[in-house]
C-alpha cells in the first residue's frame, strides 16, 4: 500500500498520540525503504511493534486530515457565515444572551478575529455544562 502524508498536517498540528505513532511508523518505513506495502497481520504500531497494517494507516491518515482541517478552520478569520453559526450555537446552548456575548467578544478581540480566539473567549464565560452544550452545537454545525 502506498500512502502519502496527510494533507495539511504539519509539525504543529495537534493530533492524538496514537495517530502520530502510526504516521511516524509510516514515515520511518518509507524512509528506511522497508517496503512500500505493509503486511496485514504484522504487529501494529498501535500495539507498540512493527509497521501499522493498511487499515490503521488509512484510519490514521483520515483522522489526521480531519484534525488538520479543523486546525486550519480555527486559524481563519471569522466571516459572517461562521459568525452566524457560532451565534446560533451559543443561543441554542444558553438562550438569547448568547447573541450579546458574541457581539461583545467580537468587539473585544483584535481584528481580524480568529475562530479559535472567539471560541476561547466565549468558552471562558460559560459554566461547564453550558460549555459542553456549546461544543456539541458547534460540532453539529461543523464549526468544531
Amino acid at each position: 500500500m502506498t500512502m502519502s502524508w496527510p494533507q495539511g498536517v504539519t509539525d504543529q498540528t495537534s493530533l492524538p498520540f496514537s495517530v502520530w505513532r502510526v504516521l511516524d511508523a509510516l514515515a520511518n518505513a518509507a524512509l528506511s525503504g522497508v517496503g512500500e506495502t505493509f503486511q496485514a497481520g504484522s504487529p501494529s504500531a498501535a500495539e507498540g511493534g512493527g509497521a501499522p497494517n493498511d487499515e490503521q494507516v488509512r484510519s490514521a491518515v483520515a483522522l489526521a486530515e480531519q484534525y488538520a482541517a479543523r486546525a486550519q478552520r480555527q486559524d481563519q478569520a471569522v466571516d459572517q457565515a461562521t459568525l452566524r453559526g457560532v451565534t446560533a450555537a451559543l443561543v441554542a446552548s444558553i438562550g438569547p444572551m448568547g447573541e450579546v456575548m458574541v457581539e461583545d467578544a467580537m468587539e473585544d478581540l483584535p481584528q481580524p478575529v480568529r475562530l479559535a480566539a472567539l471560541l476561547k473567549m466565549l468558552g471562558q464565560e460559560l459554566q461547564d455544562t453550558q460549555r459542553q452544550a456549546f461544543g456539541r452545537q458547534l460540532r453539529t454545525r461543523g464549526l468544531l
